[in-house]
């Protein structure tokens, strides 16, 4: 195989790979809700049970491209990959639900959730609608993919929401 053809093979690699580790573990990322905004009027709301671990529930406003994404990473849900799963996002009476995908992480066995829905102005405005009231309540929040539900604790979320909120318009 020529020089450039492998060069251009490990490019690709190294592009895809860069793409995918938003949503994976960052060095750095501390335990709890953090945000993440960029200047393409994006914002990525995120929960880490433990520092350094995996972002179990991101939630993206990608305004620049019309976008709402929702990534859950690091689980094992029990779900055969490529299957269709349900994340569920709920607090009391409050509950989100969406379909979304998983995939198998073959190296390491945990699993990704993943969903992306078109989504303007209006169709946040729908989103937040049914979302919100979980974000906001006081008590814990539970996430659920499959077999798996985790407590999400509440504490140290009205910031990083509040941040969340100014770049996703829809959620005002």
């Amino acid at each position: 195989m020529p020089v450039q053809i492998r060069l251009f093979a490990v490019t690709v690699i190294l592009v895809f790979t860069a793409l995918a580790l938003p949503v994976k573990a960052e060095q750095g990322d501390k335990a709890g809700w953090s945000v993440a905004v960029d200047p393409r009027k994006r914002a990525f709301l995120y929960y880490v049970p433990d520092k350094d671990d995996a972002r179990v529930v991101t939630i993206g406003c990608l305004r620049d491209v019309d976008s709402f994404t929702i990534f859950s990473t690091g689980l094992k849900t029990g779900i055969n990959s490529d299957a269709a799963a349900t994340l569920s996002l709920s607090s009391g009476t409050a509950r989100y639900a969406v379909d979304g995908k998983v995939e198998t992480d073959q190296a390491t066995g945990t699993q990704t959730f993943d969903i992306d829905i078109d989504a303007d102005a209006k169709g946040l405005r729908k989103i937040a609608a049914q979302l919100l009231p979980v974000l906001q309540s006081s008590g814990p929040i539970t996430l659920s993919i499959g077999a798996v539900k985790l407590t999400l604790l509440t504490s140290g979320l009205a910031q990083p929401l509040s941040r969340f909120k100014t770049i996703c318009q829809g959620f005002r």
